[in-house]
């Protein structure tokens, strides 16, 4: 059975399409191109009237896709790979989707691919995503729905002559009808400590954000994303942006190249928790999700959160990777002491570095070594060097090769944080101070309406730390000493000049200020749990209420719900045919209502006709031509101009009946 016209196909094809334009904007080249190949096709196909393909073309074109699945993505169990698995079927069903069956399913599956875009973002659009896709399946389910009621008769559906406008309005007001319901499903559903389902970790899928490691470029790429990171409302005094160094990985082992983290450091957990202090921050951390393990504070954490644990270097981190939104509360004290006694394991790795590299930065080492014997004038020295000579703050820093560290100090002199601080603590450990690189993020923006501080991935940064006697590991940002703008004003204002096309500084205030509509979001939405349920109904006396006893009040708004709209639902009708000749006719009939005379619904055209010439003799011949032309216009196989009727009645005054 063919699915019949009335651009039912374009209908099916426009919702398929929205419910995956999520998903192809992060699919690599070769699956989008073969998504989109059947997509084209079955448009152009509805266009020009084309022949179904060959079954080896569509045959060939699910091999080529399967093998571009598994060519692109690593692990095909991956959250995201499945997802795309589930796209390409979808638009490859579009070669034989030929029968109102197969319309359905498509439909039914693209409702389920717009679910799955819930794991990867639970922003504030995605609601309006979620509904446009409802709204577009609803028009074309009715459509096939009528389609399918006149397949029985062996012909078309009536033609319905119904604007875009009219289909949609009838889609939203039966998606609208569910809106109450799915109100009081989140407002009184039991909420739980954690989900009812998990993701396993093997699923998980490489999201842009800090690693745990470091070579050059690495942290630069960040700095085009946007997206936020997290967000910090503090209670009580606000440190400066000088002050706002997030801490993430501590990374000890150096390659050459590359900075990884060390064994003790993710291992060991710190031998006592800071001292909280009349100086010590207290703030609530908003984190988005990254699928990595850890979390982000400020130097040093004087509490941990409940999920979490704190390692010897001040790492934070979970048991589990962060795979939705979180919350966590946190204090930190700026003034403690990072282990003012160094072991000699540590001060080992802290000194590591590769034998024979970096020949030329280990020579000046060494004569600035023998002119500056003081380790913190030793590290004031290399800052002022950074200071005074000409290296460059800048995104196009060219590469390096295998004296990584040589060629940035003597060569190009141009390079990202990530470039400085490797630099920096190569030096150290050339000269015999115990150094290691912290990755993270540095400063923020303050959203007055929202009294928070937003962090964005463009904000990441790398600093180092070194060890001194007497004040343990202290944080040294070389960046800083290059581009003071990069710590005051942040990565944005240290650089100047635009990312791209559209990086606007008036564009940058108004998405930061737009956030707080997300974060009201964040907080209102998708972390409203048991704690926040319990606080809303507390007016209504409900907050120490049983699951089971929530479940009852559950139901028995939805009962309320259903006697309210039970009535509205009887009286929706969908976009019908509106007949010209029957709009006209009904003019007629409260013409002759006014002039006392009122048809039954039994009454026919021409007995009515007669009944009305009884009663109004001096328009017996108007009555009569009218009733003559209504029943051709119904019934003739050639009918008369519709001109003709609509004249006639115009011009119909009856006298009044005077009984």
């Amino acid at each position: 059975m063919s699915i019949p016209g009335d651009k039912t196909n374009l209908w099916l094809i426009a919702t398929l399409i929205l419910a995956m334009s999520p998903q192809v904007l992060n699919m690599p080249i070769s699956v989008l191109i073969l998504t989109l190949f059947p997509l084209s096709w079955r448009i152009g196909s509805e266009i020009r009237d084309w022949k179904p393909l060959p079954a080896w073309v569509r045959h060939g074109a699910t091999a080529a896709a399967l093998a571009a699945l598994f060519f692109s993505y690593s692990d095909i169990s991956g959250r995201r790979a499945a997802v795309s698995l589930l796209t390409v079927m979808l638009a490859l069903k579009l070669f034989e989707c030929y029968r109102i069956r197969d319309a359905r399913l498509v439909i039914c599956f693209s409702l389920f691919l717009c679910a799955t875009q819930f794991l990867f973002a639970q922003g504030i659009l995605m609601p309006f995503y979620a509904a446009a896709t409802v709204m577009l399946a609803l028009v074309t389910l009715t459509k096939l729905q009528r389609a399918e009621a006149w397949a029985s008769e062996g012909g078309k559906p009536p033609p319905v002559r119904a604007s875009l406008l009219a289909e949609l309005s009838f889609s939203f007001r039966l998606l609208a009808l569910a809106v109450p319901v799915g109100i009081a499903f989140f407002i009184f559903f039991p909420r739980l400590a954690s989900p009812l389902w998990g993701i396993p970790d093997s699923t998980l899928d490489s999201k842009t954000g800090l690693s745990d490691s470091m070579s050059p470029g690495s942290i630069q790429t960040l700095f085009m994303d946007d997206s936020p990171a997290f967000r910090a409302e503090f209670s009580g005094t606000i440190p400066s942006s000088e002050q706002l160094y997030w801490r993430g990985p501590v990374l000890w082992r150096f390659d050459g190249r590359t900075w990884t983290s060390g064994f003790y450091g993710k291992n060991i957990d710190a031998a006592a928790v800071p001292l909280s202090e009349d100086s010590s921050w207290t703030y609530t951390i908003q984190l988005e999700p990254n699928e990595q393990n850890w979390l982000f504070a400020l130097d040093y954490p004087a509490s941990v959160p409940p999920d979490a644990r704190l390692t010897m270097d001040f790492q934070l981190l979970r048991q589990r990777p962060v795979i939705q939104l979180i919350q966590y509360s946190i204090i930190s004290n700026p003034d403690f002491i990072d282990m003012p006694d160094l072991s000699g394991p540590l001060r080992l790795q802290a000194l590591d570095l590769p034998e024979s590299s970096n020949p030329r930065t280990r020579a000046l080492v060494e004569q600035w070594r023998r002119e500056t014997p003081d380790d913190s004038g030793f590290v004031r020295r290399v800052l002022e060097h950074f200071n005074r000579e000409s290296f460059h703050y800048s995104l196009d820093a060219p590469l390096l090769g295998a004296h990584p560290a040589d060629e940035f100090l003597f060569d190009t002199r141009k390079g990202f944080c990530e470039h400085y601080a490797s630099a920096f603590a190569v030096m150290m450990r050339m000269a015999g101070i115990p150094a290691r690189i912290v990755t993270g993020y540095q400063g923020g923006w303050f959203s007055e309406l929202g009294d928070y501080v937003l962090v964005r991935q463009s904000d990441a940064h790398a600093w180092t730390e070194v060890w001194l006697d007497q004040s343990g590991w202290t944080r040294v940002d070389p960046t800083a000493a290059v581009s003071p703008l990069r710590v005051q004003q942040g990565s944005l204002g240290a650089l100047g000049a635009p990312r791209h096309l559209l990086d606007y500084s008036w564009l940058r205030g108004l998405r930061n200020s737009s956030d707080i509509v997300q974060q009201r979001w964040n907080d209102w939405v998708i972390e409203y749990g048991a704690g926040r349920q319990a606080r809303l109904l507390a007016p209504l006396g409900l907050d120490h209420m049983s699951p089971a006893m929530l479940v009852s009040v559950l139901f028995l708004a939805i009962a309320v719900f259903s006697v309210i709209i039970f009535p509205v639902v009887l009286r929706i009708k969908g976009p019908g045919h509106k007949d010209p000749v029957q709009q006209v006719w009904r003019k007629f009939l409260k013409r002759l209502e006014k002039a006392g005379v009122t048809a039954l619904p039994s009454d026919g055209a021409i007995e009515l006709a007669a009944a009305a010439a009884n009663t109004l003799p001096a328009d017996s011949l108007a009555i009569h031509r009218i009733a003559h032309l209504y029943t051709r216009s119904r019934y003739a196989p050639v009918p008369p101009p519709f001109a003709d009727l609509k004249q006639a009645i115009l011009e119909f005054r009856p006298s009044k009946n005077t009984g």
